[in-house]
Protein backbone atom coordinates (compact mmCIF):
# COMPACT_ATOMS: atom_id res chain seq x y z
CA UNK A 1 0.00 0.00 0.00
CA UNK A 2 1.17 3.56 -0.49
CA UNK A 3 2.38 5.82 2.07
CA UNK A 4 1.01 9.08 2.03
CA UNK A 5 3.23 11.71 0.55
CA UNK A 6 5.23 14.00 3.22
CA UNK A 7 6.44 15.73 0.74
CA UNK A 8 6.24 19.69 1.73
CA UNK A 9 5.26 19.09 5.26
CA UNK A 10 7.60 19.86 7.89
CA UNK A 11 7.69 19.58 11.61
CA UNK A 12 7.43 24.00 12.49
CA UNK A 13 4.15 25.11 13.97
CA UNK A 14 0.95 25.36 11.91
CA UNK A 15 0.85 29.50 12.76
CA UNK A 16 4.19 29.43 11.18
CA UNK A 17 3.52 28.10 7.87
CA UNK A 18 2.07 28.84 4.51
CA UNK A 19 -0.29 26.24 3.26
CA UNK A 20 -0.92 25.36 -0.60
CA UNK A 21 -3.48 24.37 -1.96
CA UNK A 22 -4.47 23.56 -4.88
CA UNK A 23 -5.99 25.45 -7.85
CA UNK A 24 -9.82 23.73 -8.04
CA UNK A 25 -9.83 24.42 -3.93
CA UNK A 26 -8.50 27.86 -3.79
CA UNK A 27 -12.27 29.70 -4.94
CA UNK A 28 -13.38 27.47 -1.58
CA UNK A 29 -11.16 28.93 0.67
CA UNK A 30 -9.98 32.66 -0.78
CA UNK A 31 -10.02 34.92 2.38
CA UNK A 32 -9.82 32.04 4.58
CA UNK A 33 -6.54 32.90 6.10
CA UNK A 34 -7.01 36.63 6.28
CA UNK A 35 -10.22 35.88 8.63
CA UNK A 36 -8.25 33.39 10.61
CA UNK A 37 -5.39 36.16 10.91
CA UNK A 38 -8.06 39.01 11.69
CA UNK A 39 -9.61 36.65 14.66
CA UNK A 40 -6.34 35.83 15.89
CA UNK A 41 -5.37 39.09 16.46
CA UNK A 42 -8.59 39.65 18.31
CA UNK A 43 -8.14 37.23 20.41
CA UNK A 44 -4.90 38.01 21.37
CA UNK A 45 -6.23 41.82 21.78
CA UNK A 46 -9.08 40.55 24.24
CA UNK A 47 -5.99 38.97 26.32
CA UNK A 48 -3.96 41.79 26.62
CA UNK A 49 -6.84 43.79 27.84
CA UNK A 50 -7.78 40.91 30.29
CA UNK A 51 -4.05 40.93 31.66
CA UNK A 52 -4.23 45.01 31.75
CA UNK A 53 -7.52 44.54 33.62
CA UNK A 54 -6.44 42.32 36.20
CA UNK A 55 -2.92 44.27 37.00
CA UNK A 56 -4.82 47.46 37.43
CA UNK A 57 -8.21 45.89 39.84
CA UNK A 58 -7.08 45.11 43.60
CA UNK A 59 -5.48 42.17 44.34
CA UNK A 60 -8.48 40.21 45.59
CA UNK A 61 -10.52 40.60 42.43
CA UNK A 62 -7.68 39.50 40.16
CA UNK A 63 -8.77 35.85 40.22
CA UNK A 64 -11.86 36.08 39.86
CA UNK A 65 -12.11 37.97 35.99
CA UNK A 66 -12.19 35.23 32.91
CA UNK A 67 -11.55 38.23 30.68
CA UNK A 68 -12.35 41.77 29.46
CA UNK A 69 -13.37 42.45 25.69
CA UNK A 70 -14.52 45.97 24.06
CA UNK A 71 -17.99 46.41 22.85
CA UNK A 72 -18.13 49.58 20.99
CA UNK A 73 -17.44 52.07 23.29
CA UNK A 74 -17.94 49.97 26.46
CA UNK A 75 -15.62 47.39 27.94
CA UNK A 76 -16.92 43.96 29.02
CA UNK A 77 -15.47 42.73 32.20
CA UNK A 78 -16.42 38.81 32.71
CA UNK A 79 -16.22 37.16 36.30
CA UNK A 80 -16.79 34.19 37.60
CA UNK A 81 -19.42 34.54 40.03
CA UNK A 82 -21.79 36.83 40.63
CA UNK A 83 -20.57 37.44 44.34
CA UNK A 84 -17.34 39.37 42.53
CA UNK A 85 -19.43 40.99 39.87
CA UNK A 86 -20.27 43.43 42.29
CA UNK A 87 -17.02 44.39 43.89
CA UNK A 88 -15.43 44.29 40.04
CA UNK A 89 -18.36 46.84 39.37
CA UNK A 90 -17.86 49.11 42.26
CA UNK A 91 -13.82 49.11 40.64
CA UNK A 92 -15.06 50.11 37.87
CA UNK A 93 -14.72 53.91 38.17
CA UNK A 94 -10.88 53.31 39.27
CA UNK A 95 -10.38 51.20 37.09
CA UNK A 96 -11.46 53.12 33.93
CA UNK A 97 -9.21 56.16 35.43
CA UNK A 98 -6.20 53.70 35.67
CA UNK A 99 -6.78 52.20 31.99
CA UNK A 100 -7.25 55.83 30.46
CA UNK A 101 -3.77 56.70 32.52
CA UNK A 102 -2.01 53.53 30.40
CA UNK A 103 -3.15 54.59 27.44
CA UNK A 104 -6.29 52.31 26.93
CA UNK A 105 -9.26 54.42 27.80
CA UNK A 106 -12.74 53.46 28.02
CA UNK A 107 -15.19 56.27 26.59
CA UNK A 108 -18.67 54.39 27.34
CA UNK A 109 -19.03 51.99 30.93
CA UNK A 110 -17.69 49.41 31.92
CA UNK A 111 -19.90 46.69 32.31
CA UNK A 112 -19.45 43.58 34.37
CA UNK A 113 -20.85 40.25 33.42
CA UNK A 114 -21.17 36.96 34.95
CA UNK A 115 -19.51 33.47 32.54
CA UNK A 116 -19.59 30.27 32.97
CA UNK A 117 -21.24 27.27 35.33
CA UNK A 118 -22.24 29.96 37.92
CA UNK A 119 -24.41 31.72 35.88
CA UNK A 120 -28.15 30.91 36.64
CA UNK A 121 -29.66 34.13 34.91
CA UNK A 122 -29.20 37.20 33.09
CA UNK A 123 -26.64 39.04 35.01
CA UNK A 124 -26.51 42.57 33.70
CA UNK A 125 -24.19 45.08 36.06
CA UNK A 126 -23.38 48.36 34.58
CA UNK A 127 -21.77 51.44 35.89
Amino acid sequence: MNEPSTAGNSKRSFVNTRLTMSDPLRPLFSGTLAGVERLARKAAEAVTLATLVRQELPEPLRPHVIGAVRRDDDMVVLVDSAAWSARVRYAGPRLKERLAELGEPVSGKVRVRVSGAERKGKVNNDQ
